[in-house]
């Protein structure tokens, strides 16, 4: 069989072309109510070329997250080019975030606080926060809906369960300016784990950002969590401030849909 599990790694595969040999491996998923082949690695030697026909075949329907340049050989081959992101984690074992973090200073005018609202409370700072010009915008067939997204991310649908170090920054009229969402993810870190779903900020929250997301690595450090992951598009300007916060990076993934 092309595909077999593969025992070094929890609910991971391995894809083998004709002869037996290995060409990658690759963890299974869905999302979006797709298949998914997540963290997709070559084997060492491989070239790009001996792997795009088998993963074109053996892959059909799912969606690809591999390495730019086998993620450009794919598109070359006739898969749809989806988002280009860098996955990025704070190991919160190694590197606690400081206490004060806990309750950090929040931007002048504005209250950080717990995730108390719902998700239409928080639609109307996403919706400003990712213009059809936005990077995280450019691989979407359609705009994304950000009161479903939300719904389901607070809900604990959409990942895993909400955790406490999410948290809202609120100005003086108790409008919603910014958030960070955090949720359980069933794979461990640093791939996986406590993820941070969403950060975003609308008109008047500036700042608010980083006071959330040093608000969140305090309370997850208290917590006891082992490190928070997140991911970012090519080309959003926000990986600097993740860099700046203690999230380093992991790797590079170019996400792609096999016809």
């Amino acid at each position: 069989m092309p595909i077999q599990r593969d025992p070094s790694r929890r609910d991971g595969r391995i894809l083998r072309d004709g002869a037996g040999r290995e060409v990658a491996r690759f963890v299974p998923g869905t999302r979006e109510q797709l298949p998914v082949a997540d963290l997709f690695e070559l084997a060492p030697g491989v070239p790009v070329e001996r792997a795009v026909p088998l993963v074109m075949e053996e892959l059909r329907g799912h969606q690809v997250a591999a390495a730019p340049d086998l993620a450009r050989a794919l598109v070359r081959a006739g898969a749809r080019a989806g988002r280009h992101a860098h996955v990025m984690s704070r190991d919160l074992v190694a590197d606690p975030a400081p206490e004060a973090w806990r309750d950090p200073p929040a931007p002048p005018g504005l209250r950080l606080g717990p995730v108390d609202r719902p998700a239409a409370d928080l639609v109307p700072a996403a919706e400003h926060a990712y213009p059809p010009d936005h990077p995280d915008n450019a691989h979407l067939s359609r705009p994304i809906d950000h009161a479903t997204e939300i719904a389901g991310l607070l809900a604990g649908r959409a990942v895993g369960p909400l955790l406490r170090c999410s948290g809202l920054a609120v100005d003086a009229s108790g409008t919603v300016v910014g958030a960070v969402l955090v949720n359980a993810d069933e794979v461990p870190p640093p791939y996986g784990g406590p993820w941070v779903t969403q950060v975003f900020r609308g008109p008047g929250g500036r700042g608010a950002g980083r006071a959330l997301l040093q608000r969140a690595l305090g309370i997850a450090t208290a917590d006891g969590l082992p490190a928070l992951g997140l991911a970012v598009t090519e080309g959003n300007p926000a990986q600097r401030l993740y860099e700046s916060l203690g999230f380093r990076l992991l790797l590079t993934a170019f996400n792609v849909r096999i016809p």
